[in-house]
């Protein structure tokens, strides 16, 4: 070879060996030292993931004109010399264009070789030049997420992981989806609180050097546990029943407990609904806290408190139905109590009492002053409430007398072996009974008086000197009078001498 032409190799071979460096800056090996054949010089590496394919157009000195063509292909079992590569296909040429498609089922770690082969015969001068290629078979892009399920109202946590042999992963929304209201994409996080309730999927394209695969992340919102409002049942022999705990949606599952207190005989809880029924008659008053328990998503609880008082039913009150006093009278007190006992706690009350009447709320003692400007046939309730909701009542009416006052004769005489009566009437007062008090009669002389009518009647076998008797009248309201009434029994008149030794008178 002539020193000109050896020139003009030797600069084609250097423009060759820049243009193939400046090709393989981004696919290449990043090792310091690149490998290298005896035969076809250093092995130019770079890699591809399965299913990509790499296109080169090797360039040449441009007053040559190069045929290029594949010499050796396939995949490389011994540390990369030219005798180790086995037959393969991947790697075709059109015109001095090499396109290298690695399989999509072609296996992670392995080698494929491609040798090319430059031949020219430009100038009567035919030369020939190799370039060594190697693909590394390295791991496609992979990408996955995962998504907590949330309480609505909760930020969502989610985590996206992804790798790439072929660069930096970049992501976004899958075309043609978008994220569940609520949630932002930014970089490779998502952020946000998710609004709708029930299943929800995220939608991501994950993204590196044209390659891409798509995830979707499902994950689940659930309803807000509610709590129960505080509640009082009473039962007094009858069936009572909690209302239920009403929650946003049937998603949760909640289960209810009893977690503080004991559930007294007689009544059930219902876990499902949080419903308590029963019945009882025992005194007692139980507070209990009932606890529910989501079955499903984040777990979640809610609480409510249910109070159940119990006690005998209470029947009627017992008492006076009529409450008797007259005009200037003292206080008038009378009693009402429950017919039934075992009870809770019973305060007492009026309802519709006029002015000057009062009662005891702890005794049930009703007191009508004295002084109270009430009017006969006034009526009013006394009311039994017990502490735990019961209540009875009863009418009363007031029955207001004027001032007792008996009138009659002072004086009643008769004869011995004659009865006779005489009438005392009363005005005011009210339930007059009349009675004989006070009496000093003799011996022998009868004196006695109706109590309903008042005809008193006096009698006797034998003559009595005068004597004195009271005549009382006594009133319901309790009022009194009397008056002093004087009696004698006298002698039958009749002759107690016959004549004889009298006198005879002649006329003159």
């Amino acid at each position: 070879m002539s020193n000109s032409k050896r020139s003009k190799f030797i600069a084609a071979s250097v423009v060759m060996a820049l243009c193939l460096c400046s090709c393989f800056m981004v696919f290449g090996n990043d090792d310091s030292e690149a490998a290298s054949d005896a035969t076809y010089g250093t092995i130019s590496e770079f890699n591809l993931a399965p299913g990509f394919k790499w296109t080169y157009t090797p360039t040449y000195p441009s007053d040559l004109s190069v045929t290029t063509t594949i010499l050796k292909q396939g995949t490389n079992t011994s540390s990369g010399t030219s005798s180790s590569i086995v037959s393969g296909t991947w790697a075709s040429i059109s015109g001095n264009t090499v396109t290298v498609q690695v399989p999509s089922g072609a296996a992670v770690g392995s080698v494929y070789d491609v040798i090319l082969k430059a031949t020219t015969s430009t100038g009567g001068i035919t030369q020939t030049a190799y370039q060594y290629l190697r693909v590394n078979v390295t791991a496609g892009i992979t990408a996955s997420g995962t998504a907590s399920d949330v309480v609505l109202g909760n930020a969502a946590s989610v985590t996206l992981t992804a790798s790439s042999s072929m660069g930096t992963v970049s992501w976004a929304v899958t075309s043609g989806k978008s994220l569940p209201a609520g949630l932002t994409l930014s970089g490779s996080s998502i952020t946000g609180t998710p609004t709708s309730v029930g299943s929800n999927t995220i939608y991501l394209t994950a993204s590196a050097k044209g390659q891409s695969t798509n995830i979707a992340i499902p994950f689940t919102v659930y309803n807000v546990i509610q709590d129960g409002s505080a509640q009082t049942l009473m039962s007094y022999g009858t069936t009572v029943t909690s209302s239920a705990v009403s929650q946003t949606g049937s998603d949760l599952g909640v289960t209810w407990a009893v977690t503080s207190g004991t559930l007294p005989s007689g009544f059930t809880l219902n876990s499902s609904t949080g419903v308590i029924t029963g019945s009882s008659t025992v005194k007692q008053s139980v507070t209990l806290t009932l606890t529910g328990t989501s079955a499903n998503g984040p777990t979640q609880t809610a609480t409510k408190q249910v109070t159940i008082q119990s006690e005998p039913k209470l029947t009627t009150i017992s008492g006076d139905s009529t409450i008797l006093t007259y005009t200037g009278n003292s206080n008038v007190t009378k009693t009402y109590t429950s017919a039934v006992s075992g009870t809770s706690t019973l305060t007492w009350s009026l309802v519709g009492a006029p002015t000057g009447v009062t009662i005891n709320s702890s005794t049930g003692v009703v007191t009508v002053a004295g002084s109270a400007a009430v009017t006969t046939g006034t009526t009013f309730t006394v009311k039994a409430a017990s502490q735990y909701g019961q209540s009875i009542t009863k009418d009363v009416t007031l029955t207001v007398a004027g001032t007792l006052d008996i009138t009659g004769s002072t004086s009643v005489s008769t004869t011995a072996g004659t009865a006779v009566t005489s009438t005392y009437t009363a005005t005011g007062g009210n339930g007059n009974t009349f009675s004989i008090v006070n009496s000093n009669a003799p011996s022998g002389a009868n004196v006695s008086i109706n109590a309903s009518t008042g005809v008193l009647s006096l009698s006797g076998a034998s003559p009595a000197s005068s004597f004195t008797v009271d005549v009382k009248v006594t009133s319901a309201d309790g009022q009194t009078d009397t008056i002093t009434v004087t009696c004698q029994i006298m002698s039958v008149l009749v002759y107690t001498s016959t004549p004889s030794n009298g006198v005879i008178a002649y006329a003159i």
